[in-house]
């Protein structure tokens, strides 16, 4: 047995449990989302275990199995990408119009149903009732049609992941739980593999069997154990979800409202008292802050803090509370009381959940890193004695 096959078999069986997991989700995490991605997960599967047959010279012993792993080709793309929606819509429910997205698949069922009920029938390009030139017409068709397809879905998707990244910026103080980064590397990889393709198609280009194999393996690793550690991206309730849907909405599409949301008086009344509850009562020391627990801290709508902060102060959520945070950090620093502490726990101290986002913040706010900032405190403090 070659070590291809064997990578190919580890494979084929890592990603159906991957389906496994995702479709039963242990955790009741994104569960309509994760479902989907149990069927991209089982799509997979299917395709690897047609490249196992294959290898190991089994595909003329099992064409039924061949035929109905083939239809997994036209489910891949539309699956992933319906998942994407569905992690990154607040509230988001299947939609009868999401069947749309498998009409191809549809087609190629329909196409494909001899191979499964007649045990004489060949696989594409070997149809007995077709001319051989319409048999290569077609069969061409569907091949190049699968990575069309996949590399459409493939822009609608990375477009709609790096949508939910700044999207979730104007609900969530820390955004490195609910980002997605583990789904972006799934893109890339995805956009790798048909990189390579394309490439094998006009440049010639050869890889190894085997690297691409190991590359399925560790990919699908990864994704695995990041698909496990992953957190609920809305974990409001339904009303919550129906507002914080239109807020992003609102934003994305840059509406402007008919009529002031608030009037001047009122928006600076509430101003007032969101800055007295940050200054006061330091809620953005809870790394976990959403913008409906301070509009519910607040007593106002979400919709209604939300204008406050994006239209009147000019900051969104996550600009709102982490500059209070990057405030608290540098009284940390520069206080005797904490010298015990180290980046992490300064981090911690001053409501950020990760020494990352707080370095990213800090500079992003000030234009040094913390430590930096230290340095440049220690040497205005040298120069004054």
């Amino acid at each position: 047995m070659s070590a291809q096959l064997i990578l190919h078999i580890i494979t084929c069986n890592c990603f159906f449990l991957m389906a496994f997991v995702a479709w039963f989700n242990p955790g009741k995490v994104n569960v309509v989302a994760n479902r989907w991605l149990g069927l991209f997960f089982a799509s997979v599967g299917s395709m690897v275990c047609n490249v196992v047959l294959y290898d190991a010279g089994l595909d003329k012993a099992y064409p039924r199995i061949i035929g109905f792993n083939e239809l997994s080709r036209f489910a891949l793309a539309p699956a992933l990408y319906l998942s994407i929606v569905q992690f990154t819509t607040p509230g988001s429910k299947f939609k009868a119009s999401d069947y749309l997205h498998f009409i191809p698949f549809t087609i190629f069922f329909i196409y494909m149903v001899p191979v499964l009920y007649f045990p004489d029938y060949q696989l594409i390009g070997g149809h007995f009732s077709l001319p051989p030139k319409l048999n290569f017409a077609i069969g061409f068709l569907v091949r190049w049609s699968i990575n069309v397809q996949l590399l459409a879905y493939w822009v609608l998707a990375f477009n709609t992941l790096l949508k939910h990244q700044k999207h979730i910026q104007l609900i969530a103080s820390d955004t490195v739980p609910v980002n997605l980064n583990w789904l972006k590397y799934l893109l890339l990889s995805v956009g790798g593999m048909l990189a390579l393709f394309f490439a094998s198609i006009f440049l010639g280009l050869q890889i190894s069997l085997v690297i691409i194999a190991t590359g399925y393996l560790l990919g699908g690793l990864a994704i695995f154990y990041y698909s496990l550690a992953q957190k609920e991206i809305f974990p409001f309730e339904v009303s919550e979800l129906k507002a914080i849907n239109e807020v992003i909405v609102e934003v994305d599409a840059q509406l402007k409202p008919t009529k002031q949301r608030l009037a001047d008086k009122q928006a600076q009344q509430m101003r007032t008292k969101l800055e007295s509850l940050m200054t006061g009562e330091k809620l953005y020391l809870d790394n976990e802050l959403s913008l409906p627990q301070l509009a519910e801290a607040m007593g106002v709508s979400v919709h209604d803090l939300s204008f406050l902060l994006n239209e009147k102060i000019g900051l969104n959520f996550f600009q709102f509370v982490n500059a209070y945070r990057v405030e608290e950090a540098k009284q940390i620093m520069l206080s005797d009381k904490y010298k015990h502490l180290n980046m992490l726990g300064i981090a911690y101290s001053a409501g950020f959940s990760s020494k990352t986002t707080f370095n990213t913040v800090f500079k992003t706010q000030t234009g040094m890193s913390p430590s930096g900032f230290v340095n440049q405190h220690k040497k205005v403090v040298v120069a004054t004695e």
